[in-house]
């Protein structure tokens, strides 16, 4: 039967409320990195949720997103039922942010499964992708464990956190949690075929992630109780949620609980966490330049042009990224692409909220 496994439903829950300031000047406030079409033609949050189908029906797909989001939210995914899009009244990292969807979708899906997707991750391979939420929904109603995806690296990357796991098989334990490396040790963990990337994608049941939440976390999911008991009142959302801790789901209970399960995937995956990783989607030319939109480029190599409506110039350039809009303008080192992130920040000190 549709979303189930064997006679347990599953759900799925997409958590649609980050901003990727990484990708300034494209993603903005009003228009966040899930509502952009990074990687394809679609947004990733479009891609997202069509590769949800057609082994979840739209009644069993939620969206978590903030209250500013949700009107754009809607209109792209028209085929979502409206109740469907779980609103947010400010963003408090992930635990708050599932602690939510939990607390109103499990009245409806008391026995459910519940899978847990990013909106802004690309997956390639969605017959693999099925496969392995099957086997982890499997696993995880019959231990009892929460699973979470382990991605086998690909190369010694330093912006990720990793799991170190234990055993043989299709399932494996977990031995810990590890923290983002320095690049000796992500080459140590790259050698050891035993450490996998965080992927930040989980299954488990909705009874399983309460019990565990009780026991590790309860402050991310009493006052929420509460306002449910209350009536969830949409008014008095706002109050409850500023009880909860701004935490991670990793920290507020997955390095904590001592029922963890990792499934290594089957399938491609990338975060799309900064411009370099949208430059690995596209085909360069001879020379090594990834082009979007218009550009002459003369005596010039390794360069990603993002360009808007204007034609875009450049001689004697290497290694540089260029994202043009119209009221900004984007130019940066490959190497230094992280350090996007850091002249939103300096935008924000300087009140240029007419730029974010």
């Amino acid at each position: 039967m549709l979303d189930t496994v064997g006679d347990i439903e599953k759900v799925a829950v997409v958590m649609a409320g980050g901003r990727g300031t990484r990708f300034w000047p494209r993603s903005r406030a009003h228009r966040p990195k899930q509502f952009l079409a990074m990687v394809g033609d679609a947004t990733l949050l479009n891609q997202t949720v069509a590769r949800l189908s057609p082994q979840f029906a739209p009644g069993n797909i939620y969206v978590v997103t903030t209250e500013d989001l949700a009107a754009e939210t809607r209109r792209l995914l028209p085929g979502l039922p409206a109740e469907n899009v779980i609103l947010e009244p400010e963003g408090r990292n992930t635990a708050p942010c599932l602690a939510l969807a939990l607390a109103l979708i499990e009245r409806q899906h008391p026995h459910g499964v519940m899978v847990v997707l990013s909106a802004d991750h690309w997956i390639t391979d969605n017959l693999a992708f099925h496969s392995d939420i099957d086997l982890a929904s499997r696993h995880a109603c019959g231990t009892h464990e929460l699973v979470t995806f382990g991605i086998r690296p690909a190369y010694p990357e330093t912006g990720y956190g990793y799991i170190e796991t234990e055993g043989q098989g299709s399932v494996l334990g977990v031995k810990a949690f590890r923290e983002k490396p320095p690049l000796p040790t992500a080459l140590e963990y790259l050698q050891t075929g035993r450490h996998y990337w965080n992927a930040g994608m989980f299954v488990w049941t909705l009874a399983d992630m309460r019990r565990e939440l009780q026991a590790h976390c309860p402050e991310v999911l009493e006052p929420l109780d509460a306002w449910v008991a209350a009536g969830a009142n949409p008014a008095a959302i706002a109050a409850a949620y500023a009880q909860l801790p701004k935490l991670s789901i990793d920290y507020a209970l997955l390095e904590k609980s001592k029922n963890v399960a990792v499934v290594p995937a089957s399938f491609g995956w990338s975060d799309v966490g900064s411009w370099p990783a949208v430059v690995e989607f596209h085909e360069p030319d001879a020379e090594g330049n990834v082009v979007r939109g218009e550009a002459v480029l003369v005596d010039s190599s390794n360069c990603a042009i993002f360009g808007g409506r204007r034609m875009i110039g450049g001689s004697g350039l290497k290694d540089l990224i260029v994202v043009d809009e119209e009221d900004a303008l984007l130019i940066c080192h490959r190497d230094k692409a992280q350090g996007v992130k850091d002249i939103v920040e300096r935008l924000q000190k300087m009140g240029r909220k007419d730029l974010l």
